[in-house]
């Protein structure tokens, strides 16, 4: 094959990985006449320019004739050589799986998986692994023991990498012939003797209050039912010593800074049969990880509970002795309990169960409440946590209480606040949980009923007009859109109208700490089938895209966990085809912007690190990390919106006053994108030329996306 048509095809592959074309120039991919004119073939001259560029097809006079079947082409007849073309739009095949890799269109057999995302650092003293949640690379010291301190030939200080009772961090314990903290001696002066480590040697606890319990030296002489069985884990003994008297009930919170804890009480210490109660470790909200227990109806005397913990941090234990009562039974709808209306109750949520399979997020059990509605009203529960330790999650359902099917509302926040409208005499259930073992004051209130507005349904959605900004009080809604996107959430729908194949941006800007969806659906909105793209998310702006979306009606539908306020605008332009950023590794070679806008992919791994980024935080080297350039003019003062959602690594996005190359920094005009939806800019710029720098944080290169929009100020 000749060389000319070898770079050529490489250069369409681009985006899976890095293409090497020696010395060749081509300033565009789609040059066939390039490669057909390099060399002679038997071939046909038109399957001499298919070959040459795969995104061109059959003879066409018109768009209407260049359909290919392909979902992720843009297809356009090109009156420039009278062929189809089939432009491959990575974009339409972006799934909601970053460690799988960033996909890709082939344009003659649709989205191809890419490759997945190895993490590798070249360093065999690290286990690199992609991180799903946060959409990014771990690579942590190889640490074979689990005891948090790699092994010395490693950079770490552990003399004994196959020992999790050794290493540099530790203290010497006396007596026990080890050189337990790795300094070449062993059992020296300033050893430490381990207390509590074993149940002829519990610390006593005989009042409430809080206590520290160092896990340093101590070793795994117990087990229980909800504790993790791998490297590291420690357990100290308790003996809680209840006064003479009637029995009592002692309520154990145990918090912890660095590790997992997790907490047991036995009927007879040592004795794995006898366990009472077992709570393993989840996380707390303000960092760090919590475990609580209720012991309940504890008789005077001795009550064996075993602290168990992995990591290096010590344990504080919250005590409380409380008048004995007995664990609630409102487990279920069918055992629920009368709700109070119109007056404040507390919600154990300590050791209850999970008995219902529900949307609203939570890793408590519930406890389940009926509030009998005789007519019509609006129904609000509102919740707070009494001692802080976790957040509530609230739950309406209705009869028959079938768990996520029969949900009619859900709020998780630090003040929580569900609502429904009911309008024929019912019983509704209430589901109380939260996000650790906490006490929570709930509050029933039936008050007089209103109408909903016209974005509360699909089938009455107001029109949302492009480029307008609408604020959305999501308090005021109820959850009506079940499309599978944020269960049991709020929401409000808005009609799109779509005269023409466009390209859709929606962008939603949320409260602090709530979490919001926002979905491109096809009317009736009757479920998931319905749905074109969403997303959900708790940082803000939250974005969703999709191009060259055909003609019709659409239903835009945001919904909030919280109920919170939510800013929501849609961005729409005629459908332009992608543009393949090839090569623009310099000034000189920077891609222009029309003013259209449009959307732009390429591979800064194929590029160099020319021109530093203000907001990187450094230490990546001269230059940077390897970048694309391109070029935008305006006329005219402009608003201009670049987003970068579906790059495949952590993304810098610059954007720099000329018309000197590569320009003036300008203020708030760089975004890092580390986070899953990669980098976002919204700029109201002068008129002038402007130079948009593609770059890595931290170094990264990669496969990538922007996206732009130029609108009127």
């Amino acid at each position: 094959m000749p060389r000319v048509v070898v770079c050529l095809v490489l250069v369409l592959a681009a985006l899976i990985g890095p293409a090497a074309c020696g010395d060749a120039n081509v300033p565009s991919p789609f040059v066939a006449a390039e490669a057909a004119a390099d060399g002679a073939t038997d071939a046909p001259a038109a399957d001499q320019q298919s070959d040459a560029d795969p995104t061109l097809g059959a003879p066409c006079s018109d768009d209407e004739q260049c359909d290919d079947a392909i979902e992720c082409t843009f297809d356009a007849c090109d009156l420039t050589v009278m062929r189809c073309r089939h432009t491959p739009d990575h974009s339409l095949c972006i799934d909601d799986v970053h460690c799988d890799g960033s996909e890709v269109c082939d344009p003659k057999l649709g989205c191809r998986e890419g490759e997945p995302v190895t993490c590798t650092d070249q360093s065999t003293c690290t286990i690199d692994r992609c991180i799903e949640e946060t959409q990014s690379c771990e690579n942590v010291p190889r640490d074979v023991d689990g005891d948090g301190d790699p092994d010395w030939a490693c950079g770490g200080t552990d003399c004994d990498d196959t020992d999790p009772t050794v290493a540099g961090t530790f203290d010497e314990i006396c007596g026990n012939g080890k050189d337990d903290d790795c300094d070449g001696e062993i059992d020296e002066a300033e050893c430490i003797t381990p207390a509590f480590d074993t149940c002829g040697k519990a610390l006593e606890i005989s009042a409430p209050g809080q206590y520290s319990l160092g896990l340093a030296g101590l070793s795994a002489d117990y087990g229980a039912s909800c504790v993790g069985t791998g490297a590291g884990w420690k357990d100290a003994v308790v003996a809680l010593i209840v006064p003479t008297g009637e029995p009592i009930d002692v309520d154990v919170v145990a918090t912890t800074a660095v590790g997992q804890v997790a907490l047991a009480g036995f009927e007879q210490c040592g004795v794995a049969a006898t366990e009472t109660a077992c709570h393993s470790s989840l996380p707390l909200g303000t960092g760090g990880q919590i475990s609580r227990v209720r012991l309940r109806a504890l008789g005077p005397g001795a009550h064996a509970l075993v602290v168990f913990g992995n990591g290096t941090s010590p344990v504080t234990l919250s005590v409380q002795f409380l008048p004995q009562s007995p664990k609630p039974d409102n487990e279920t709808c069918g055992t629920a309990a009368p709700a109070p209306v119109g007056a404040n109750f507390l919600v154990p949520l300590i050791d209850a169960d999970k008995d219902l399979s529900l949307g609203c997020p939570a890793n408590t059990g519930e406890l389940v409440y009926a509030i009998d509605v005789a007519q019509a009203a609006d129904v609000h529960v509102y919740a707070v946590s009494v001692d802080g330790w976790g957040k509530p999650s609230l739950t309406l359902l209705e009869a028959p209480c079938a768990g996520a099917s029969s949900e009619l509302a859900c709020s998780v926040g630090d003040a929580a606040h569900a609502f429904t409208r009911v309008t024929t005499p019912q019983t509704l259930y209430l589901a109380v949980a939260a996000t650790a073992p906490t006490l929570l004051d709930v509050l029933v209130v039936l008050s007089a009923p209103t109408s909903p507005g016209p974005s509360e349904t699909c089938a009455t959605a107001p029109a949302l007009v492009p480029g307008q900004k609408q604020n959305i009080d999501l308090g005021t809604h109820t959850d009506d859109a079940k499309l599978g996107c944020l269960s049991g959430a709020v929401d409000a729908a808005f009609a799109l109208e779509l005269a023409e194949k466009s390209d859709v941006l929606l962008i939603t800007r949320l409260a602090e700490g709530d979490v919001v969806s926002t979905a491109l659906v096809r009317p009736p909105c009757a479920g998931p089938s319905d749905v074109v793209s969403c997303t959900a998310l708790s940082s803000t702006p939250l974005r969703v895209a999709r191009q060259a979306v055909a003609p019709g009606s659409y239903r835009v539908v945001v919904e909030s966990q919280a109920g919170s306020n939510v800013e929501l605008e849609a961005l729409v332009r005629k459908a332009v085809a992608p543009t393949l950023v090839a090569f623009a590794d310099s000034c000189a070679e920077a891609i222009e912007i029309p003013l259209v806008g449009g959307m732009f992919q390429g591979n800064s791994a194929n590029a160099s690190a020319l021109y530093d980024v203000g907001c990187d935080f450094g230490g990546s080297g001269p230059g940077g990390a390897p970048e694309q350039m391109l070029k935008l003019t305006l006329p005219s003062a402009r608003r201009v919106v670049l987003d970068m959602l579906g790059s495949g690594y952590a993304t810098l996005l610059n954007v720099r006053k000329g018309p000197a190359c590569p320009g003036a920094e300008l203020e708030k005009s760089c975004a890092a994108g580390y986070g899953s939806q990669r980098s976002f800019l919204d700029l109201s710029l002068s008129a002038g030329t402007y130079f948009v720098q593609v770059d890595g944080y931290a170094g990264q290169s990669g496969p990538w996306l922007l996206n732009v929009f130029v609108l009127e100020p």
